[in-house]
């Protein structure tokens, strides 16, 4: 259309009695949009004839008369028809700007805004002259700025932004949370941009995720006295099998930890060596099938009485094993394998090496240094020297070397004492 137009006054110009009537004839078109053109075209074409009339001279040619209508008529109609039209959309985007929801902006290089609708106005108080007499930056809440500077760096780099969020200062004070999609546009070196006000939304997920921080530690909570309460059974279940033949009820804690201890300085992974600790404890439950008369002897067993004595591992791993915890699935093995031997002259089933598992290993250890330290109803408490010695012989034998060497790293007189590093 407006291409159309462009050749007709080119035509125009062309000819020099109608060239003057062009430029009235643009101006019209563009004042007045299509009856402007028309109207000034058809002045136009008047003007000529009637001035050519006016000459006795003039060559009166019906064809040039029509071609110049033509061309007048094209140049102010479609120009007009052009303005028009670009008028219109104009219009409606504005109405569409100021009816929408969303905060619509242009802002220069230098920080200012220079074009805003009326949604600005709507949501903050400001109004539009305000809004462009400072620089922008201003209305940012201060903990927002040095981010929003430079996302701003960022879109003038021609880097798009996409669901940016601060928060810009109203008028009565208070903050409104903005999310912003903006662009540039380098030819004019301006920043197009819209926000949204996500106040509420920006609320609501914040609520939520306190309401899930909450939660979350509710949980934490609630599994620690699962935790607690676990471990308090399981220490108790402990003690039930120990009070029988321990006067001082503590072996158990102290093989735990001692074994704990072990496990830590053999490098195994905190989840296994805490397991441990909770596991090992148990490893005499078994105990609790075993009748008195033999448990409590205080002399030194028959061989049917030391074989019914060996079943204790058995019983305990009955007990246990079977469980779906796994803290007292591994306890269920230390129970079976902790009077198994490295070189496999143990029991109950003659398992030797690595075959044994880890656990049951550092048990053995911590429970024979346990039981030479501490009196039991069939004998006296031995020194540490003398325990340390016997592990230290035992060591690629009856017990693990590798565990050996840990265990001897560790302080051995705060292990007699129960006082744990």
């Amino acid at each position: 259309m407006l291409l159309v137009a462009l050749f007709a006054g080119v035509y125009l110009l062309g000819d020099s009695a109608p060239a003057i009537f062009v430029v009235p004839i643009v101006l019209a078109a563009i004042e007045f949009g299509v009856v402007g053109g028309l109207a000034a075209a058809v002045l136009a074409l008047a003007l000529v004839l009637a001035w050519d009339l006016s000459t006795p001279q003039a060559d009166l040619d019906a064809f040039e008369y029509l071609s110049r209508a033509v061309a007048y008529g094209l140049l102010g109609g479609l120009l007009g028809r052009f303005v028009t039209l670009r008028r219109r959309l104009e219009a409606k985007i504005s109405r569409s700007e100021r009816l929408s929801r969303d905060l619509m902006a242009t802002a220069g290089f230098d920080g200012y805004f220079t074009r805003l609708n009326d949604s600005w106005e709507r949501t903050l108080g400001w109004s539009s002259e305000e809004l462009r007499s400072r620089p922008l930056i201003e209305f940012v809440h201060p903990d927002d700025r040095e981010r929003t500077l430079a996302e701003v760096a960022n879109v003038a780099a021609g880097h798009d932004t996409v669901s940016f969020r601060n928060r810009y200062r109203a008028r009565d004070g208070s903050y409104r949370w903005l999310e912003w999609n903006a662009c540039v546009d380098t030819e004019q070196a301006i920043i197009h941009a819209n926000a949204r006000d996500i106040t509420v939304l920006q609320r609501a997920e914040e609520t939520i995720r306190h309401h899930g921080e909450q939660l979350e530690r509710t949980v934490r909570e609630r599994t620690s006295e699962l935790e607690q309460s676990r471990r308090e059974t399981l220490r108790r279940l402990a003690l039930a099998a120990e009070y029988r033949d321990d006067e001082t009820h503590n072996h158990t804690e102290r093989v735990g930890h001692t074994s704990m201890l072990i496990a830590r300085e053999l490098g195994l992974r905190e989840e296994l060596v805490q397991t441990i600790c909770d596991a090992v404890p148990l490893h005499d439950v078994g105990k609790v099938g075993i009748s008195d008369t033999i448990l409590l002897k205080p002399g030194p067993l028959t061989a049917a009485e030391y074989t019914t004595m060996q079943k204790h591992t058995v019983i305990g791993a009955a007990i246990l094993v079977d469980s779906s915890s796994t803290v007292l699935q591994m306890a269920g093995q230390v129970a079976l394998s902790h009077h198994e031997r490295w070189n496999g002259s143990g029991y109950p089933h003659g398992v030797a090496g690595e075959h044994i598992p880890i656990a049951a290993r550092i048990t053995a250890i911590a429970d024979t240094f346990d039981a030479i330290t501490h009196k039991r109803p069939y004998k006296d408490a031995r020194s540490t020297d003398h325990a340390l010695t016997e592990i230290l012989e035992g060591s690629g034998t009856l017990f693990d070397p590798a565990a050996v060497k840990a265990f001897l790293t560790l302080d051995h007189t705060l292990l007699v004492h129960g006082r744990y590093t």
